[in-house]
């Protein structure tokens, strides 16, 4: 009897103990479906190839969790506005949850509300470290994050090699002072007769900086950016008072930056007309592959959009004829003044902010923009269009290092600046560009009187209460 009572226990023991694991098995077989997530990415199709891998490295890292995931894509084309487009979406509410947008409209998305603060996200990701504090600037808003910079541009100084040395000028130069650019200007004009000769040009200017309304937003962002950020120490650098929360109405960096255009156009150095001619841009890179121009305040991608094999104008020897230097500071470095500086731009991935409202969603879309924004990706990329990597360590990525012009240029990172991007920024750079524009035709040669048509027309476009005044110092 009591033999039979064990057995009865035991049976009772494995049937519970088959129970369980029939239980344990069909939970962990729930576990195991798969879960669905559903995200749409928003970008123009200048960056089809860095989305696109991306996409799928994303799909196969979470299909290795266990997770299927379903990415739909709104791909603006070409020739499209692409930040129009994506401005609209995103007040109409159509936008995608994942956004590729132009890093000077992140301001005012962050302040209509559109964008995710992402600050406690990029604080806790490793790479975040990779990118110089300047492009972590770049995509904040009040001392809040708002994307993560995918790809950017830096300015400098390009010159001819072969004519410099021609003036008897060093093939390797990098000045230290605005004073030795524009002595080095004032040389190449002494030997322009000969430098024409050699050539077999009939006009030749020894220095091109954007001036006028034709250039557009590039006056301001290529030319006047880059004195003005060298002009004066920090705070008094800028176009915007951030402690007064004011646009400067006067100060010595404005002063001098619009002396250095008068330098420049009053005196023969620098070329009138093409400031004014229909395409100004293809007629900026063509002079100076022509040797028309000897130096050419430009940005990083003419090293292969302007003269480039597939450039708007080709130099066939480019390696040994072109040459960049760094813009230097007003008087590099002293007294507290920048050494050298230059202005970037560029796009940035951007979450939107109705991703707050799913924790979930919001989860697998930071772990997207992670994938896009790694180091072998911007590098492949970037090395692939001939871009600047907006990560230091891109050159660890072979396909990056095997350039030694997009290597060479990550330096400039490391101290470019980016323009005031607040409202009423358009309406201050009008400004700008009209001011440059009348002092290249000679029509202003005073930079006291360049300073006060600017203070009069900032009063009038933005208001007398929204703008400050400092304290200028000429010399």
């Amino acid at each position: 009897m009591q033999a039979l009572r064990q057995n009865r226990l035991l049976l009772a023991v494995a049937a519970l103990i088959v129970i369980i694991v029939v239980a344990a098995a069909v939970y962990f077989l729930a576990l195991r479906q798969p879960e669905t997530v559903e995200l749409t990415i928003e970008y123009g199709q200048p960056w089809e190839d860095l989305v696109k891998p991306a996409i799928e490295q994303f799909k196969r890292e979470m299909e290795a969790r266990g997770v299927r995931v379903e990415i739909r894509e709104i791909l603006i084309p070409y020739g499209v506005d692409i930040a129009q487009r994506i401005t609209s979406d995103l007040a109409a509410g159509t936008a995608g949850d994942i956004l590729i947008v132009d890093s000077f409209l992140i301001p005012s998305y962050a302040e209509a509300g559109y964008l995710l603060d992402i600050t406690d996200l990029v604080n806790e990701w490793p790479d975040w470290e990779k990118f110089p504090e300047p492009m972590q600037r770049i995509v904040m808003y009040q001392g809040r994050v708002y994307g993560v910079m995918i790809d950017t541009d830096v300015r400098m100084i390009w010159y001819r090699k072969d004519i410099f040395e021609m003036a008897g000028l060093p093939r390797d130069w990098q000045p230290r002072t605005w004073e030795e650019i524009l002595e080095a200007a004032r040389i190449l004009k002494q030997n322009e007769d000969k430098i024409k000769a050699a050539l077999g040009i009939d006009e030749f200017y020894p220095l091109y900086i954007p001036a006028g309304t034709n250039w557009g937003e590039a006056t301001t962002a290529q030319g006047f950016y880059m004195l003005l950020l060298g002009a004066d120490k920090p705070p008094y650098n800028r176009l915007y008072d951030y402690e007064n929360n004011k646009w400067i109405c006067r100060s010595t960096a404005l002063w001098r930056a619009f002396k250095f255009y008068i330098d420049v156009y009053s005196t023969g150095l620098g070329p009138v007309d093409y400031n004014f001619v229909a395409d100004v841009w293809g007629t900026h890179r063509k002079v100076f592959a022509e040797g028309r121009v000897a130096m050419n305040i430009g940005g990083s991608w003419e090293w292969n959009e302007g003269w480039g094999p597939q450039g708007i104008a080709p130099i066939p020897n480019r390696e040994e004829v072109v040459g960049f230097a760094k813009m230097p500071g007003y008087r590099g470095g002293a007294e507290g003044e920048p050494q050298f500086v230059t202005v970037s731009g560029g796009w940035a991935v951007a979450l939107n902010a109705k991703l707050a409202e799913d924790e979930d969603k919001l989860r697998y879309a930071w772990e997207f923009v992670k994938i896009l924004a790694s180091k072998e990706n911007l590098a492949r990329y970037a090395a692939q269009y001939g871009k600047v990597a907006p990560r230091l360590d891109a050159r660890e990525v072979p396909e990056y290092a095997r350039d030694p012009y997009l290597s060479a240029i990550l330096e400039f990172l490391e101290f470019t600046d980016f323009r005031d991007a607040l409202p009423g920024y358009p309406e201050v750079s009008a400004i700008i560009q009209e001011v440059t524009e009348r002092i290249a035709k000679g029509e202003i040669t005073d930079p006291d009187e360049a300073l006060n048509l600017y203070c009069e027309e900032l009063k009038r476009a933005v208001g007398e209460d929204n703008v400050i005044e400092l304290p200028v110092r000429r010399g």
